[in-house]
């Protein structure tokens, strides 16, 4: 039976116009980059694909290939990019503020810091950060979400547009969800025990819809734009502690629920991937506390063994639940925990904790090779590519870089000075990494 969504709307002429031309400007964004250069404007880049552009270094160091290196206070958020400005986010402890900063991208100075002030700070993991979901930007205007705050809207030179207060998620691992853009649309997965998909307009931060996800709860997903038969959607992991979980397509113009992959399990984390007509997504079962894989091994590795996670690839679906027809294939082997799956060149990449990976042809499913990266160690940053190459970068702080080609092929292991827990940026040839401390820029 179909979730029955429950929806608001603002019925001002403004927002009417704006929903109306939502449609006729889904690819705004995309456009805008296409014009030029192809910029990182959200979290894995355009439209969360991981695709960068340029000949990025392979061999990089904290002494080699160093453009610059800028000091960060703590954070998860991944650098986004947009012509001369990088920006991101940052949590004080001592102050409480939580910040949004704007870097040069030529020289890595910051050019300015804006804070905010919660009344409350939101319970977060031990490894995340109240400063965990990555800004969105349109070449305009900078867009952040702070789980304790809401959302916050700036224009490049740091200069408040508005913002829009919400509720703390409630979420026992912290909200890590990114905003997007999509046409004329800011589009938020709000994760906790009163779960939503909000879209507001970017202009004003007014609602023009809002979808009620309650039946998901949590969810860690950041959201995805899918254009597909002349259809705009929004599709997004459900996460939960419990099966049954969803992989859900909302209508982007209204926020009106479209189509559904049911069964899936639960935790999901990462956010789906587009290409070939086909959704990919990765739905891994409930991982267990790193501290209790360390202490017990063996039963870990049992555990995992009989779990039910799985990698997918989806054709779009009409209304309602989608028939077996349309699941293109379905793989248990190689489903990652946290890392989103990387489409590239009519292949799927995934990455597990302990470095390994498994390349599919990503029509079929098959199996083109799987092995270990010679990177031990937990993964939560996503993989990247530009120039035939893979960027993938573990929690000790090793960007490994793959040859995108039939075989595993490493082609090298940067170590860096401290952990990498959010995803690299690509752009005009440079690769920008977030460390526990830094951010680095890396180029020939």
């Amino acid at each position: 039976m179909a979730l029955k969504p429950k929806q608001e709307s603002i019925i001002t002429r403004a927002s009417l116009t704006a929903l109306l031309t939502t449609v006729i400007l889904s690819s705004f964004a995309g456009a805008a980059q296409n014009a030029g250069k192809l910029w990182w404007p959200q979290f894995r880049g355009p439209n969360s694909s991981g695709l960068g552009e340029g000949t990025p270094p392979v061999h990089f160091a904290p002494d080699q290939n160093v453009l610059w290196k800028t000091p960060l206070g703590p954070g998860l958020s991944s650098p986004i990019i947009w012509e001369g400005r990088i920006f991101l986010t940052e949590f004080d402890r001592a102050s409480k503020q939580l910040a949004t900063l704007c870097i040069d991208r030529g020289t890595g100075k910051i050019l300015w810091r804006r804070s905010v002030t919660p009344t409350q700070i939101e319970k977060v993991h031990a490894i995340s950060s109240p400063a965990a979901a990555t800004p969105a930007t349109d070449g305009e205007r900078v867009y952040v979400y702070f789980g304790s705050y809401g959302l916050v809207c700036y224009d490049l030179n740091g200069n408040q547009q508005w913002e829009r207060r919400l509720p703390l998620p409630l979420n026992p691992y912290g909200a890590s969800a990114s905003p997007i853009l999509a046409g004329k649309l800011l589009v938020l997965n709000h994760q906790g025990k009163d779960s939503y998909l909000l879209g507001v307009n970017r202009r004003d931060g007014q609602t023009v819809w809002k979808t009620d996800r309650s039946l998901v709860q949590y969810g860690w997903s950041t959201p995805v734009h899918w254009h597909h038969d002349g259809i705009d959607e929004i599709v997004v992991l459900g996460g939960d502690f419990s099966p049954g979980q969803r992989l859900m397509a909302y209508n982007l113009a209204d926020g009106a629920e479209r189509w559904w992959v049911g069964g899936l399990p639960p935790c999901g984390k990462s956010t789906p991937v587009i290409g070939e007509g086909l959704v990919f997504l990765a739905a891994p079962d409930i991982i267990l506390e790193t501290a209790a894989e360390k202490r017990n091994p063996d039963r870990a590795a049992r555990f995992y063994a009989n779990n039910a996670g799985r990698v997918m690839a989806v054709r779009p679906g009409s209304k309602g639940e989608v028939n077996k027809a349309s699941i293109a294939w379905s793989e248990k082997k190689g489903v990652p925990g946290v890392p989103s799956p990387l489409y590239y060149r009519g292949r799927l990449y995934t990455f597990q904790n302990g470095g390994i990976v498994f390349c599919r042809v990503a029509k079929t499913g098959e199996l083109v090779y799987s092995g270990p990266l010679g990177a031990p160690g937990y993964y939560y940053s996503s993989p990247v590519a530009a120039d035939q190459k893979i960027y993938i970068a573990s929690e000790e702080g090793v960007v490994v870089v793959l040859d995108a080609g039939e075989k595993l092929n490493v082609l090298a292991r940067n170590k860096l000075d401290g952990a990498i827990l959010a995803t690299p940026a690509l752009a005009d040839g440079n690769i920008y990494v977030r460390t526990a401390n830094h951010l680095y820029a890396f180029g020939k």
